[in-house]
């Protein structure tokens, strides 16, 4: 359920009723949540194409080296080595990972799972957006019964 049922104060469906002022916290909260996802988004995008084309010149760099390759005179991993295209593009890969690239491309969702383990212990939820989830309550367990 989004955070949207809990408009004048009152929710719904087995959640504990809120006020008027939990609920403009919880709205506010919700839209911090949002923008902060949102500001990670661009500069994600752009990670995400930076190493797409740095793959994408290990692969190319890898089928130009297989055309021209002769197997017959010469084993195949001195050979790429000396390929000047495959040498430089698996040098920029290896570089991207170094700068951490994998995990700025992956920013907004390592930050919606590290704000949903918090969240758990309230009985919300987040998703990949930002966007504030309320899960029903959990009844009380029974004394060993």
């Amino acid at each position: 359920m989004k955070l949207s049922t809990l408009e004048g104060g009152m929710s719904t469906n087995n959640y504990a009723p809120c006020s008027a002022q939990q609920s403009e916290d919880l709205k506010y909260f919700e839209e911090r949540l949002k923008g902060s996802v949102a500001a990670l988004s661009p500069s994600a995008r752009r990670w995400k194409v930076l190493f797409l084309v740095a793959v994408g010149c290990v692969v190319l760099s890898l089928l130009n080296w297989w055309s021209k390759h002769d197997s017959t005179t010469a084993s195949m991993l001195p050979g790429m080595a000396t390929f000047v295209p495959i040498v430089l593009s698996v040098a920029a890969v290896f570089g991207l990972i170094l700068m951490g690239a994998q995990h700025r491309l992956r920013a907004p969702t390592i930050l919606a799972d590290r704000v949903r383990q918090v969240l758990k212990d309230y009985n919300m939820s987040v998703d990949n957006a930002g966007r504030l989830i309320l899960l029903p309550s959990k009844p009380p367990k029974a004394n060993g019964r």
